[in-house]
């Protein structure tokens, strides 16, 4: 077994200033220094992963003939509309394994992507199905720009089942799966190569260090549940193994991350980990999650669960319902939220029919149709007026919608923060390189 190396009490120290100094690249406390660190770290990295994909085998023997080939059909015209399925496809598939890397890495928000794409839209189709009374709509239009609109076709209206609304989403569901499995790689790789380096994995050594603290010290009863439930897991994951980690990846288990940075400690073998992961995230658990969110989201499910809120809350609240007499004094809460739901439910599929005839009938670029736009705006009195009354929601689809841009604006700060945070430790670890260096060579001169 490899020896911890002893630093030297003077790189402790510069490592400890270097941590005090880290805190400060952020945003909205070093705007300007944060901006460029966020662009020379994504500009090298950029750089980095384009040059090992261009040399991969996979890139030259896979990857290339296919853009050939794509290339060549679509500039002489061979299948257009097959080449424009597999356009489609292909966008649908990159958007959702790509949420799902986002929803694991996090890059320091903990984001989850399901909450704020996967499961909206799983309501989405439910609510499309039963605007439309059939599930034959493409839904790879939810991503990218055209994520609001479902179009519903000419298609004759049918019974839509439970079976017909999960067949319709755990496609998307499992490739979101998939992606959140792959973003567990990096601080499997990043654990793998400290051990094999014989060093210690900063994350996890400071998880084995709080975990030797004083429980008694900790005042937050939810910090001690945290640590307890962090080495409950390590110890999980050392005695079960592969079994283990299908066990824990296979449930909605927001301390996963730390399972690569185990995993990795332990060198655990690479396919073990990345298959035991895939499985319980990519198939296991999506469709656990897929089963229930349909079963919460189809109008009789609904109904059924509202029904039941309305028996469970009580009849009337002081001052609000039932202080006068006549139909204000049988109103209860549970009922005005039923109410209420239902209203955005029926604005929602109204907006889908009309969109999806607006997406139908448009042949404009978006280019044009913004251009377009802007000239109505400026030529119409009151036009700009009316745009910003209607941004204002009132439906919870359109609230949810505000939420997410604000998550989204959140996420994106949080990015610029990790990667400028990332390119400083870049910088520091070379100055502590150096620094190592001159006591070497200061030790070797004392000899």
């Amino acid at each position: 077994m490899a020896e911890v190396e002893v630093e030297d009490p003077s790189i402790i120290e510069l490592r400890l200033r270097q941590a005090r100094a880290l805190r400060n690249v952020t945003v909205f406390k070093a705007p300007f220094r944060t901006t460029w660190y966020f662009l020379r770290y994504a500009t090298s990295s950029v750089y980095s992963g384009a040059k090992w994909l261009a040399s991969h085998p996979v890139t030259l023997l896979v990857i290339l003939p296919g853009l050939i080939a794509y290339a060549t059909a679509k500039h002489v015209g061979y299948q257009e509309d097959l080449i424009v399925h597999i356009e489609e496809t292909v966008k649908y598939a990159v958007w959702w394994v790509g949420l799902g890397v986002l929803s694991s890495i996090g890059l320091g928000t903990g984001m989850h992507t399901g909450l704020l794409f996967l499961f909206p839209h799983i309501l989405k189709v439910c609510l499309a199905a039963e605007t439309c009374g059939h599930v034959k709509f493409d839904i790879r239009s939810d991503i990218w720009y055209s994520s609001e609109s479902l179009t519903c076709g000419e298609w004759p209206q049918q019974e839509v089942t439970y079976l017909d609304l999960f067949y319709k989403v755990i496609v998307t569901s499992v490739l979101w799966g998939i992606g959140t499995a792959v973003g567990e790689i990096p601080p499997y790789w990043l654990s793998y190569s400290a051990a094999v380096a014989g060093q210690k994995n900063v994350a996890l050594a400071e998880l084995e260090e709080a975990m030797r603290a004083n429980t008694a010290q900790r005042h937050n009863l939810i910090q001690r549940a945290i640590a307890r439930m962090e080495q409950w897991m390590i110890g999980f994951i050392r005695a079960h193994g592969f079994f283990g980690i299908l066990l824990l990846a296979s449930w909605p288990n927001a301390a996963f991350d730390l399972c690569g940075l185990c995993c990795g400690n332990f060198m655990f073998p690479f396919w073990k980990f990345f298959g035991a992961t895939l499985i319980g995230k990519g198939f296991i658990k999506t469709t656990g999650q897929t089963l229930f969110f349909v079963s919460v989201f189809r109008r009789h499910s609904r109904e059924a669960i509202l029904a039941r809120l309305e028996r469970a809350l009580p009849a009337r609240l002081p001052g609000l319902w039932g202080a006068g007499d006549g139909a204000a004094a049988s109103l209860s809460p549970a009922h005005e939220l039923h109410a209420w739901i239902n209203k955005s439910i029926a604005k929602y599929q109204a907006k889908v029919l009309a969109k999806s005839a607006a997406h139908l009938a448009e042949t404009r670029w978006w280019w044009r149709r913004a251009l377009d736009r802007l000239q109505d705006l400026a030529a119409t009195p009151g036009e700009l007026r009316r745009v910003a009354v209607g941004l204002i929601p009132d439906t919870v689809a359109e609230v949810w919608s505000w939420v997410m841009v604000l998550l989204m604006a959140a996420f994106t700060v949080s990015c610029v923060n990790a990667f400028a945070q990332a390119y400083r430790t870049q910088l520091d670890d070379a100055e502590v390189e150096a620094a190592r260096a001159r006591l070497r060579e200061r030790e070797r001169k004392q000899q």
